[in-house]
């Protein structure tokens, strides 16, 4: 029986492999990222909404690369059947699928949504626009982490996709709802933020969602007793 800090060490290694395959590709989307911030950072009407566009495809791209490379694709590929043969359990390796994932996504959208925070209080774009850049991107963190979700708990490359596109699908209706809405849509000329109870119950709803759909995921994660 390994103990718990052999247990540690192989963790933090299968994390470790995970940023090495990603590592070139991630570079070149935060590249990107910067690319897509300078867009909007011309504050002209097209070019900001232009680059908001991009930018949603942008973190949508990157959670989708990650859940179907670092996860699916590891069963796909065969790789599933060496890491059987490590000294590593099947919790061990989803603890450290999921902490991979989470890290590898978390720190560039994290990036990415300061970035767009930052054009906006810097440059003569209304203010007022802040609440809905950070409900869409929360929004897209949940669709990213119930997909990865899936493709953790599955292994399935046609149920994730699946998930992905139905995730895009309510990311275009989410959108159009909230721009719909009186308390968001007459506040978005405002020359600072607006946070009132409609946006922070949607801030709060989609932060609960998000960790739940992360604890849940983990605690069935904990109960596997095989890779499969």
């Amino acid at each position: 029986m390994l103990n718990a800090l052999d247990n540690t060490l192989m963790i933090k290694r299968l994390i470790v492999k995970d940023w090495q395959l990603v590592k070139k590709s991630l570079a070149a989307y935060m590249l990107g990222g910067v690319v897509v911030i300078g867009m909007m950072g011309m504050a002209t009407p097209l070019m900001f909404n232009s680059g908001a566009v991009l930018m949603i495809t942008l973190m949508i791209v990157i959670g989708a690369r990650s859940a179907i490379e670092l996860v699916v694709n590891e069963k796909k590929d065969q790789t599933l059947a060496f890491m059987m043969s490590l000294p590593v359990t099947a919790q061990d390796y989803a603890l450290a699928k999921l902490g991979a994932n989470l890290a590898l996504y978390l720190v560039p959208w994290l990036l990415l949504v300061l970035g767009m925070l930052l054009v906006i209080v810097s440059t003569p774009v209304t203010n007022g626009v802040i609440p809905l850049v950070v409900l869409v991107s929360l929004f897209i963190l949940l669709s990213y982490c119930c997909y990865l979700a899936t493709a953790l708990l599955t292994y399935s490359e046609g149920y994730t996709v699946t998930v992905m596109i139905i995730t895009n699908l309510l990311l275009n209706g989410f959108i159009f709802w909230i721009i719909r809405m009186p308390a968001v849509h007459k506040t978005l000329e405002a020359p600072t933020a607006s946070w009132n109870s409609t946006t922070l119950g949607l801030l709060a709803a989609g932060s609960v969602l998000v960790v739940a759909v992360l604890v849940l995921t983990a605690y069935l994660q904990k109960r596997k007793t095989s890779f499969l």
